[in-house]
């Protein structure tokens, strides 16, 4: 049995690849296939590589940029430290500083805090902060703010005093350490300082510390050139972090690796930080030996690349797609029209005149097609003269028999009832009569008629008032309706197919009274009409089941059906909204076994209904 099965899977196999159609689809595919293949992975590898390049070479230029702005700012803090050389008097001052009486003492001070106020007054320097002036023995001789002074031992054995005396005569920047500054020193980030000195004199001298907060390195970390993940590091020239545009050096692995992978003059280099990979460029000042680190995320740097791979691939997918198309079309042009001269052969055995065939370019097989149908025409037209006519007198005969059905035969039949109700005394027929006669005449109308909620709820009066009846008053009936909601518009029979269902499947079947109560609010999402009841309430399994009917994506294409075939169940009023309102609308059921059930009816308020106003019969 398996060689046998084996066999004919084999024989398909063979006869679907021997078509036409097969061959053609292949042939193309491949080709195709193939041809993009090469292409897209070529052009993927050579712009990946040329944009790797040009990133790379990008960041060393960006980082060069910032090394020549940060070195020109430098500058231009050292040019002003070295006001006191400008004026003989300063530096004279300095040397006769310790036989100074403290009156002179006082007034040399003075001037040196005024000629720095002066000149960073005049030239206003980014992110300045305040500064300090220290004598030779570590004295504070002035401030620019309440600098509180700490003991001159403590500064001229600090380790940022003695290396600006190091330095002798050139600028020293450093980060902020612990314990330097002022009163604010939280805000400083840097400091430089130098040594100011009669040449003549190497013993006396003053030194000026001037802080800095890092405006000037968060201006540069705005830079247009930067992408919107692109960080900013610079290490002073201890390697210690001065300032960090983002998070990175709040992980110390990646903090300690990047320090230890920056020690050259300059560079480049990949590293990974937070599971994402980073093009790290490098650069070092010659002026200030700090270094400036631009870290950029791979996701940034290759995004469009990336972008790029997709589109590739999605052309690839189209061009499949297409070729597979042209493939099928080409081989359908061919043998289609025997197709479907073979597929309405067989449907005119069945029975189906229906059927035509498509007469296609003129050729053998379009003029086979052209006889086919007009012997099919001939058939067609005897079958009509024979069946048509006998189908066409039934119908006339079904009106007339509908038509002998008088509706005011009816009206009048139960006016009759309810008088002779009236005259023998019983008074329970008549209400039964006249409830009865007002929904008939409230069911003849148009069935998706709109009219307003008031009209609804009378006739739900109408047929409660026979229910009651009915069932010897042991239904309660309650109606809680916002006012303004009674002009509200409704579709007709949208509240009695849900009451009748509380009636029957909720109340009827349970022991003792029951009540049924219908609301109307407004709320946010719109109208919400709900009829509830205390009786028997519904299992979940067919709770869960009747939710599912009620999606109006799954079961749209029913919905034509379901309006024409006269159901008065929740399905039918669900899906006469749903037809006109689709997902503005919804119907919630919510049950439980042996509570009661509560069926909702949410509706878009009356400015967004699709719903034309509603013609009540009471309106002038």
């Amino acid at each position: 049995m398996g060689t046998n099965a084996g066999r004919w899977i084999v024989g398909r196999v063979r006869s679907w690849f021997s078509q036409i159609r097969t061959t053609l689809l292949f042939s193309y595919f491949i080709v195709i296939l193939l041809c993009i293949a090469l292409v897209g992975t070529a052009s993927f590898y050579i712009s990946y590589e040329t944009m790797a390049e040009r990133v790379e070479s990008a960041g060393s230029q960006i980082t060069d940029q910032i090394e020549n702005n940060v070195d020109n700012d430098f500058h231009s803090k050292r040019n002003l430290l070295l006001a006191p050389y400008y004026d003989q008097e300063y530096i004279d001052g300095i040397n006769a500083y310790s036989e100074m009486s403290a009156e002179q003492k006082f007034l040399f001070r003075q001037d040196l805090v005024n000629l720095y106020l002066k000149s960073f007054n005049a030239t206003p320097i980014r992110g300045f902060n305040r500064f300090q002036i220290y004598y030779s023995t570590g004295e504070l001789l002035g401030a620019s703010d309440d600098y509180k002074p700490r003991a001159e031992a403590s500064v001229r054995h600090s380790d940022w005093f003695l290396r600006t005396i190091a330095a002798d005569g050139g600028v020293y920047f450093m980060g902020r350490s612990d314990g330097e500054g002022g009163e604010d020193a939280d805000n400083t980030a840097y400091s430089s300082s130098i040594l100011i000195r009669d040449f003549s004199n190497p013993e006396r001298f003053i030194v000026v510390r001037v802080e800095y907060n890092d405006e000037l390195f968060r201006t540069i970390g705005r830079s247009d050139d930067l992408t919107a993940g692109s960080q900013i590091v610079v290490l002073d020239q201890n390697s210690k972090p001065v300032y960090a545009s983002g998070s990175l050096l709040g992980n110390d692995a990646a903090e300690s690796e990047l320090v230890e992978r920056t020690n050259g003059p300059k560079g480049k280099f990949w590293f990974e930080s937070g599971g994402e990979d980073m093009l790290v460029t490098y650069t070092r000042s010659d002026y200030s030996n700090w270094k400036i680190v631009l870290v950029m995320p791979r996701s940034e740097i290759f995004g469009p690349l990336d972008r790029i791979k997709t589109t590739v691939l999605y052309t690839a997918l189209v061009a499949f797609a297409f070729t597979f198309l042209l493939s099928v079309l080409f081989g359908r042009s061919i043998t289609k029209p025997i197709l479907n001269l073979y597929k309405t052969v067989n449907r005119l055995k069945r029975g189906d005149f229906s059927e035509r065939v498509a007469v296609g370019p003129n050729n053998e097989i379009g003029r086979i097609a052209m006889n086919f149908n007009a012997m099919q025409d001939e058939l067609q037209t005897l079958i009509e003269t024979k069946y048509v006519n006998q189908i066409k007198l039934q119908e006339v005969e079904l009106k007339m028999l509908y038509s002998q059905i008088n509706p005011h035969f009816l009206y009048n039949t139960l006016d009759s009832i309810r008088a002779m109700s009236d005259y023998y005394k019983v008074g329970e027929i008549g209400e039964m009569a006249q409830a009865l006669a007002d929904m008939f005449r409230y069911n003849t109308r148009n069935r998706d008629e709109v009219v307003t909620l008031q009209e609804e709820l009378e006739q739900i009066e109408a047929y409660m008032k026979i229910q009651s009846i009915r069932f010897d008053d042991k239904i309660v009936f309650e109606q809680d309706i916002e006012e303004e909601l009674y002009a509200f518009p409704v579709l007709k029979m949208t509240l009695q197919p849900l009451v009748e269902n509380a009636v029957f499947h909720g109340i009827e079947r349970k022991r003792g009274k029951g009540t049924i109560r219908i609301s109307a609010r407004r709320e946010k999402e719109g109208v919400h009409l709900a009829v509830s009841d205390d009786g028997v309430g519904i299992s979940e399994a067919h709770l869960n089941e009747l939710r599912a009917t009620l999606n109006w994506q799954l079961h749209r294409e029913r919905w034509p059906d379901s309006a024409s075939e006269g159901g008065i169940g929740v399905r039918n009023v669900y899906t006469r909204y749903a037809i006109r309102f689709g997902e503005r609308m919804s119907l919630r059921i919510d049950s439980k076994k042996g509570a009661g059930t509560r069926i909702t009816l949410i509706l878009p308020d009356e400015e967004d209904s699709a719903l034309p106003p509603a013609r009540s019969e009471y309106s002038t």
